[in-house]
């Protein structure tokens, strides 16, 4: 399975900014970080380890960015359904230490068959305070481009 995590900064006119993911590591000003592709993902079952982190300091985020969206893709096209374990959060912390969990999806089956990409969630500023809204979505898009495009349309 080739499963990619992705991170797009969008500005208060919904303009997306720039995309972090596993061709482009860091963000210009470096507040947002991808660790790098992972082609293997967990042999076996859950290790308890995550395969691909996106690290993403808000404070050191452009001034103008207002909306910080997280998605997976499976760039070969591999149906969620024929995943045998994939797990997914998005937390406060760090790679080593998690201070809190605002979402937690388990792909496999259910809901996801039959698609290849999803909206995991939008952090956003209000009143000059981030907030997070956990979405969970799967998308009927194919690419990592078309579900920017519904991130854009319907979820900032």
């Amino acid at each position: 399975m080739d499963l990619d995590a992705s991170c797009a900064l969008f500005n208060d006119a919904k303009e997306l900014e720039e995309v972090v993911y596993f061709g482009n590591l860091k963000s210009k000003n470096g507040s947002v970080k991808h660790s790098g592709d992972d082609l293997t993902g967990d042999m076996g079952g859950d290790d308890g380890l995550d395969n691909e982190v996106i690290t993403v300091n808000l404070g050191d985020l452009s001034p103008i960015t207002t909306h910080v969206a997280f998605v997976l893709n499976s760039f070969r096209g591999q149906d969620f359904g024929s995943i045998p374990f994939a797990s997914l959060r998005v937390y406060e912390g760090t790679p080593t230490r998690v201070n809190e969990v605002f979402a937690k999806y388990n792909i496999t089956g259910g809901n996801f068959a039959g698609h290849v990409s999803m909206v995991l969630g939008v952090f956003y500023k209000r009143n000059g305070e981030w907030k997070f809204n956990a979405v969970g979505e799967p998308t009927r898009d194919k690419k990592l481009q078309e579900t920017l495009e519904t991130v854009k349309q319907q979820y900032l």
